[in-house]
């Protein structure tokens, strides 16, 4: 298993199984870059930033239940993004500006890998929008209630109460 913390800023993975720390920080934060760029905060609603979708993120990738294969090539295409932003601008993702983002995603989504980690990451947001705030996400529910939307009941009120069991 792994465990996700953050220190002094930076994202690690710890694996239990070998106690070797593994550094993800920047397929972590190009990967916050992304969602916040594709599901930017508006006047009209929230974005990617207002649901904590780092905290959601966090949870995803310690989740048992997903492959592992699923979670190394998501964090796979944050890496190549990065790629892509240094073969283009010679620069981050990170430090590229709104329309520079934009035409790089545009312009790489014409490959599967790029489309794949796009609609991925949106359908975390996606969750993120609409799950219960245990998952790390929707603080406050504010997803729901920008949304709208009543939950199914019951909602799990701690995180011993989430069965992950399939």
């Amino acid at each position: 298993g792994s465990s996700f913390i953050v220190a002094a800023g930076s994202f690690y993975l710890i694996n239990k199984n070998t106690e070797e720390l593994a550094f993800y920080a920047n397929e972590i934060q190009v990967l916050l870059h992304t969602a916040y760029h594709i599901f930017p905060s508006s006047d009209i609603g929230v974005g990617a930033k207002d649901l904590h979708i780092a905290s959601y993120l966090a949870f995803v990738l310690q989740d048992k239940r997903i492959i592992k294969e699923d979670k190394d090539y998501f964090l796979k295409g944050a890496y190549w993004l990065e790629e892509s932003a240094f073969e283009t601008y010679n620069k981050s993702f990170l430090n590229l500006n709104y329309d520079e983002k934009e035409a790089l995603l545009k312009e790489v989504t014409q490959d599967r890998w790029a489309r794949t980690f796009v609609y991925t990451c949106l359908g975390y947001i996606f969750e993120a929008l609409l799950s219960s705030p245990i998952y790390g996400s929707n603080h406050n529910e504010i997803g729901w209630k920008w949304l709208e939307h009543k939950p199914g009941f019951p909602q799990p009120q701690t995180k011993e109460e989430i069965n992950y069991e399939v």
